[in-house]
């Protein structure tokens, strides 16, 4: 009668347990680590789409390799592989008897990957030394803070990139090896302060946004575009075949107006290899070059 009452309760428990994982909107699963089996994985229909029967059934047949291999299936088989070091590392501290928590990209089998936060611990019973686990699905947060994040590399005025996120692109980019030739340009209004001063710094505000986007239109999507400041602004321009493309792509822009009050522009452009690009020698370039070209105004000027 007890042994009934026991097993009555236990069946309640895994029922009230199964009502708060969903509730939750969490993942458990629990691993048999001497035995290197996946033995319990509960509402992973919420996360990946697939159920725990078929999760457990496609990692049974890794069990049977050997340590260092087993491992490399399990997290080729949930993990993507840029977030690989994350689970090892967790894997570690299991091993040490510690317990630990990441974030990574995951998934169940071909299933499509989602940013998930993994909590998991050591847990011995009976002799057997196991790993539980807690699965919560981070795809939404993350959505945001992405979306927080791009938003802090973007002039808010303009939508174009912020200057520290611009030289943060090009030190990345130039560090990169590459042997393509890039072309940095300088570009700013002529006598902007006397449209300003002529009619106010809302017409400013226009014609600063409508420079904005004609360079928007003109210049590729693998070009980097960004406001420096005030009415000032910086392409580069990555793998151009030669310096010919680059001066009749600004000859273009220059000749085309952008606003109703005939403000002209005027640009200085530095070109250089990626190999050997230092970014603020080549900045110091375009900017002598669009000093050069602010004297004549409407034209630009190659250092």
């Amino acid at each position: 009668m007890k042994d009934r009452e026991q097993a009555k309760e236990l069946i309640n428990y895994k029922k009230r347990l199964q009502v708060a994982v969903r509730a939750a909107g969490v993942c458990i699963f629990e691993v048999d680590i001497n035995k290197q089996l996946y033995t319990y994985f509960e509402n992973s229909e919420a996360i990946f789409g697939v159920s725990g029967e078929k999760i457990l059934e496609d990692v049974r047949p890794y069990s049977t390799l050997p340590a260092e291999e087993y491992q490399k299936k399990v997290t080729a088989y949930f993990v993507h592989p840029e977030d690989t070091k994350a689970v090892n590392k967790a894997f570690e501290a299991i091993f040490k008897g510690k317990s630990a928590s990441y974030m990574a990209r995951m998934k169940a089998g071909e299933s499509q990957y989602v940013w998930c936060k993994i909590d998991v611990s050591p847990v011995v019973e009976d002799g057997i030394f196991k790993m539980i686990g807690i699965i919560s699905d981070i795809q939404e947060m993350y959505n945001k803070i992405q979306l927080l994040e791009k938003e802090s590399y973007l002039d808010t005025f303009t939508r174009l990139y912020s200057k520290q996120r611009f030289e943060a692109l090009c030190r990345s980019i130039f560090s990169g090896n590459t042997d393509k030739k890039m072309a940095l340009i300088m570009m700013d209004l002529d006598n902007f302060k006397q449209v300003n001063d002529t009619y106010g710094h809302l017409v400013g505000d226009r014609v600063i946004q409508g420079v904005a986007a004609h360079l928007k239109r003109m210049f590729r999507k693998q070009d980097i575009i960004a406001r420096f400041g005030g009415d000032e602004f910086v392409i580069l321009m990555k793998d151009v075949p030669s310096v010919e493309i680059v001066t009749e792509k600004i000859e273009k822009f220059l000749q085309e107006a952008d606003n109703e009050f005939n403000v002209t522009k005027s640009a200085g452009i530095a070109l250089g290899t990626g190999a050997s690009i230092d970014y603020d020698a080549l900045l110091d370039r375009a900017d002598q070059a669009l000093y050069a070209a602010k004297k004549m105004k409407n034209t630009y000027v190659v250092k």
